[in-house]
């Protein structure tokens, strides 16, 4: 059952209260890591710089960085970055499922690829290492089938579950008159009197308006809403009228926390364990800047007497003094001034801000001494140890992601009908082919050659060695770990079938050449017969 305008309020004011303590923090770590969102306590203009208040660039870049790792470790778009499965071997293995599993796989990215994903994935990766908790927003759509948007963490207020599961989630945002009604329609009952009049008048004023969803109590009813297990309130937040209240078939918000402590709700992330040398290093330079500032144009000391003031110090300024006079202008600096002085200090500085974010696992040195197996191997050992780290970001950010587009495109039909074989498993999984996780998936592949090169002195030895290896289910469970199209691979019938056929043409090959050489063999008898 939905809740009253007041009661939304209400709930989403008690969410306000909670998150309190998070944005100072937040927008500490905005001034200094991603400043292009720092407007959570302090509200800016849209359109001002952001940026000013900084010398230093380094934890900027880091994160950057490490966002483009996610983005293309994770759901590279020129990659197939998921794949169904049932999680039962045997009807994985069947020739006709792994087709239909495939040819789902394929539709689903190709769905991905079409929509805003890649471009809103990027702003949610960018938030996701800076603030520990990014939000973004899976709708439906007809000209797309879906729609993403990432959402300013400013805007996003969140609850958990009794699992440790987020099912609630609210957002603020500001419209004029005329996307309101373009995105909900232009009906009088469900748009307040002052959004009527804005629109008709074709006003600019902007509305505030609240967009809570929230679970169902009420799904056991008889009701409109009764069928969905989640609620999508949308209410302009200073009136008691509501805009939009339908149901959802799935929690709509992606909110994914890099780590998480078990007694909170919001994440933690490579910003705040940076967040230190950050500030410590913009300081720094900020005191360099100034340090070179006074070698290039020094203060300077001069008697109180003798000088025709004011000093000129442009180039070629003449300044007149008392003839026999011996006193002079001099630069007011330490002899063991050194501007040199504290880059070393920065420069480690810098290098931690950058391990906090992981850039030396993401950067892969290379010398002039390694060949291309080396290299490969030394890619693979540094993604092996970034795999933890990204990995956990299948639980809250990938697997939400598939689950919901699955059923989107289910519900509407995107799909070829499924085969029995698989209605009987009783539900698909998703396994992630992404570059980490084939890496670890190769692992295992890996394991089977290196079985078959530890046995090859042995067959060699004796050939029946090889009576106790299935080359069938052998090759077959290669091309699976190596995501190897199943079109590109003959369905056992047909293999059974090609066998028969080479079998039979091989034994009537053998019977004709028998049938030839007893010919020639009669041929050579019969004259001496005869003779």
């Amino acid at each position: 059952m939905p809740l009253s305008p007041r009661e939304l309020r209400e709930r989403f004011k008690s969410k306000v209260v909670k998150r309190a303590i998070w944005e100072n923090h937040w927008q500490e770590l905005a001034d200094f890591i991603l400043p292009n969102k720092n407007s959570i306590t302090t509200k800016r203009s849209k359109g001002e710089k952001t940026n000013t208040h900084l010398f230093d660039n380094t934890a900027i870049q880091a994160n950057e960085l490490l966002a483009g790792a996610l983005h293309g470790l994770l759901t590279n778009p020129y990659t197939q970055w998921f794949e169904l499965y049932t999680g039962n071997p045997d009807i994985d293995s069947d020739d006709g499922a792994r087709l239909w599993l495939q040819d789902s796989t394929r539709r689903m990215h190709t769905v991905i690829n079409d929509s805003n994903f890649q471009t809103e994935i990027h702003e949610y990766y960018l938030d996701l290492p800076a603030f520990g908790t990014a939000p973004l927003l899976m709708e439906e759509d007809e000209e797309t089938i879906v729609r993403f948007m990432a959402i300013h963490i400013g805007n996003i207020y969140i609850s958990e579950n009794n699992k440790g599961f987020i099912d609630e989630a609210y957002r603020t945002f500001e419209w004029p008159a005329r996307l309101i009604v373009a995105n909900f329609g232009l009906d009088e009952a469900n748009l307040s009197k002052k959004v009527m009049s804005a629109y008709k008048q074709n006003s600019d004023e902007v509305f505030k308006l609240l967009h809570g969803v929230y679970p169902n109590a009420d799904t056991d009813s008889s009701g409109k809403l009764s069928n969905f297990p989640f609620i999508s309130h949308y209410t302009v937040l200073d009136e008691d009228e509501d805009i939009s209240v339908k149901g959802f078939n799935e929690f709509p918000f992606i909110i994914g926390r890099w780590s998480k402590i078990s007694d909170e709700e919001y994440g933690r992330g490579p910003g705040m364990t940076a967040l230190p040398e950050a500030k410590t290093i913009n300081k720094m330079t900020e005191m360099t800047l100034l340090g070179a500032a006074k070698m290039i144009n020094p203060p300077l000391q001069m008697p109180d007497d003798g000088f025709v003031l004011p000093l000129k110090t442009f180039p070629g300024g003449v300044n007149y003094y008392r003839a026999g006079g011996t006193d002079r202008v001099e630069a007011l600096l330490s002899k063991d001034f050194r501007i040199d002085f504290g880059e070393a200090m920065m420069e480690k500085h810098r290098q931690r801000i950058r391990e906090a974010f992981f850039v030396d696992q993401l950067q892969l040195g290379t010398g002039p001494q390694m060949t291309a197996t080396e290299v490969n191997q030394l890619t693979e050992e540094k993604l092996r140890l970034l795999a933890p780290v990204l990995g956990g970001q299948h639980n809250e950010t990938l697997g939400p992601i598939v689950s919901r587009l699955f059923k989107i495109m289910d519900r509407k039909k995107l799909f070829l009908p499924m085969p029995d074989i698989i209605r009987s498993a009783g539900g698909l999984g998703v396994r992630y082919s992404s570059q980490i996780a084939r890496i670890q998936k190769q692992a295992e592949g890996d394991n089977i050659l290196k079985t078959v090169q530890a046995a090859s002195p042995f067959i060699q030895a004796d050939p029946t060695v090889l009576d106790n290896f299935d080359g069938d289910e052998s090759i077959r469970e290669i091309a699976r770990i190596y995501n190897f199209p199943q079109k590109m691979i003959r369905p056992k019938v047909e293999v059974e079938k090609i066998r028969k056929g080479r079998q039979q043409a091989q034994e009537q090959a053998a019977q004709q050449q028998q049938q030839t050489a007893a010919a020639d063999n009669l041929s050579k008898v019969k004259p001496a017969i005869q003779g």
